[in-house]
């Protein structure tokens, strides 16, 4: 009696396509899913990064009677003005708060930013100008420096930023060292190259003078707040101005003094 063999059936061309086509819808779903996951990682990490730099002012500011570091220790009106590839390069007449605050840090790498639009290697953070004393210039007074205040001269800590992210140049750099407005990414706005592009899911993440940091989308948070006094000259006012020498404001996130 003869044996009946079972012969194996492969997949048609049909059903190899049907397959293909699934595996392709599945991946067209679930890859943006997986990139915005990656991406919130990142922004979580940079979030971790400024609560890190904001304990190192914190220490900074321990050992100095209770005041942050300016902004710079090198100002370009002291000696001759600095030229624009002195501003975006580091100097080695140059401290910045960042190189001001080195020995409290863990590592340098928590100043840069995994998404910063400018390179991975920039340092990623700037100090608001309103946390600075505005000191004029006694022989000049159209000239102001700008300081390190103390913590205590500042109310509504947990309501007022101290850093935001903003940077185009390497640590250590004066240029993009401070901010004028929270929507700044790069240099001023009186500048050709300006630039305003968010760095994270369109937003930002914040550090508060009381140490915690915070992520806020476009057009919420600091973002929408608009301080009462004048812009530098030069340049207009914005939403989210932090260029406040008299320390006054309109719903910005300046404190009204009281």
């Amino acid at each position: 009696m003869p044996v009946r063999r079972r012969t194996r059936r492969g997949f048609s061309l049909m059903e190899l396509l049907i397959v293909i086509a699934i595996i392709a819808v599945l991946s067209a779903i679930l890859f943006p899913v997986f990139a915005v996951v990656k991406h919130k990682a990142r922004r979580t990490r940079c979030n971790s990064n400024m609560n890190q730099v904001g304990q190192a002012l914190k220490l900074y500011a321990a050992d100095y009677n209770n005041y942050f570091p300016s902004f710079s220790q090198s100002h370009p009106y002291w000696g001759a003005p600095l030229s624009d590839p002195q501003k975006n390069a580091p100097q080695s007449f140059v401290v910045t708060w960042d190189l001001s605050i080195q020995e409290d840090l863990r590592n340098k790498d928590i100043l840069t930013c995994p998404d910063n639009p400018f390179g991975r290697d920039r340092r990623a953070f700037a100090v608001t100008a309103y946390c600075m004393r505005h000191v004029r210039d006694r022989s000049n007074p159209s000239i102001t420096y700008y300081l390190g205040d103390r913590a205590e001269n500042i109310a509504n800590q947990s309501g007022v930023v101290l850093l935001f992210e903003k940077g185009k140049n390497l640590p250590g750099s004066w240029g993009d060292a401070m901010g004028e407005n929270v929507r700044q990414s790069h240099g001023s706005n009186e500048q050709s190259d300006y630039s305003d592009v968010l760095f994270h899911m369109k937003g930002k993440n914040f550090l508060y003078v009381d140490g915690h940091a915070k992520w806020f989308r476009e057009g919420t948070g600091p973002f929408l707040n608009q301080s009462g006094g004048s812009a530098p000259p030069g340049q207009t006012q914005e939403l989210g101005q932090c260029y406040h020498p008299d320390r006054k404001a309109a719903g910005g996130d300046w404190p009204d003094p009281s």
